[in-house]
């Protein structure tokens, strides 16, 4: 069995007002771990730097993470939404724009360091392009790899998942797959580059989650994982098991084949639910599902995908929905 380790990205708690603006009134902070910290089973928190943590208010957060017994799973650099990144952070026209994305990266992992974390989900989401024409692919791709080595050399203990999208907020997202994200690393020579496997990510780039875990692992390049669900076409951060059941069981089969034993984080964007209870929900569906998995019978299921019958593989797990 993979670890039983569930985390959330602090920006589940704030009633969506960092991504689409929200229903509900924004709460602080203090207030989000606060929220977190009441999920039953969560014990992680990912951070923004510097949205949610910075130099200033590290002493604090770091005295609200203790006080709610939660541990710092990643710090990641807020690179999106602002006006600053409106034409890209690493792959923006101006060089100055640029060089805010590259310290910005470089602040969220010296904060990293005193949080006690290396880990970084990296997500430039304004790095791609809307119109055909309009930009340049080769300087993009220089771009986006020059300033990943400069990230990744500053402190090549530190693990920089590079979270893929296909498209949102732009209509082309340069790194837009799990191939791109682990082929960055291959590129630049260096193994604490990899993917951030977003599993509505990888959905919405038309993978078959399961498997994309197996080639990332495979390469030696899956940083980190968050989960969530969606109808497909858009990032919807729905709560886990909402739309894709099947999908995510053998999602969940896939980690412990690899023998992932990092964080399951969710990464939720509640627009009109309770945070709280779509993160409660979540993880009861995750705990449920792993108690499916180990009623899997796992010699009949290797005889179907030895013989890739894929009717007798349903019959397999399909059975574990009969009553008795």
């Amino acid at each position: 069995m993979i670890s039983e380790r569930y985390s959330a990205g602090l920006w589940v708690f704030a009633q969506s007002v960092e991504k689409h603006g929200g229903y509900d009134s924004a709460v602080s902070v203090r207030e989000q771990i606060r929220m977190a910290a009441s999920v039953p089973g969560l014990k992680g928190l990912e951070l923004i730097a510097p949205a949610h943590v910075s130099k200033d208010n590290l002493k604090q957060v770091t005295g609200w993470l203790e006080e709610s017994e939660l541990q710092p799973v990643a710090v990641n650099p807020y690179v999106w939404t602002e006006e600053i990144w409106q034409r890209g952070a690493f792959t923006s026209p101006d060089p100055k724009v640029r060089r805010a994305a590259i310290d910005t990266a470089k602040l969220a992992i010296d904060i990293g360091h005193e949080l006690g974390t290396r880990r970084m989900c990296l997500w430039p989401g304004e790095d791609g392009w809307d119109y055909h024409f309009q930009v340049d692919y080769r300087q993009l791709w220089d771009w986006t790899a020059e300033g990943l080595r400069e990230i990744a050399e500053y402190d090549p203990e530190t693990f920089i998942g590079y979270e893929y999208k296909h498209n949102e907020p732009r209509t082309h997202s340069l790194v837009s797959n799990a191939a791109k994200a682990a082929l960055l690393g291959y590129e630049l020579g260096l193994k604490n580059i990899g993917a951030y496997l977003d599993f509505g990510h990888a959905l919405m780039s038309r993978e078959n989650p399961a498997e994309t875990v197996v080639m990332l692992a495979r390469l030696n390049r899956l940083v980190g994982v968050h989960v969530n669900d969606t109808y497909g076409t858009g990032d919807d951060d729905l709560a886990v098991g909402a739309v894709h059941l099947w999908s995510m069981v053998e999602f969940l089969l896939a980690l412990e084949m690899v023998e992932y034993d990092g964080w399951l984080s969710l990464d939720l964007v509640p627009k009109r639910e309770s945070a709280v209870g779509a993160a409660k929900r979540s993880i009861a569906n995750l705990k449920n599902y792993r108690k499916m998995i180990s009623k899997i019978d796992r010699n009949l299921l290797s005889e179907a995908q030895a013989a890739q019958d894929g009717l007798k593989a349903q019959d397999v797990v399909q059975n574990l929905l009969a009553s008795d």
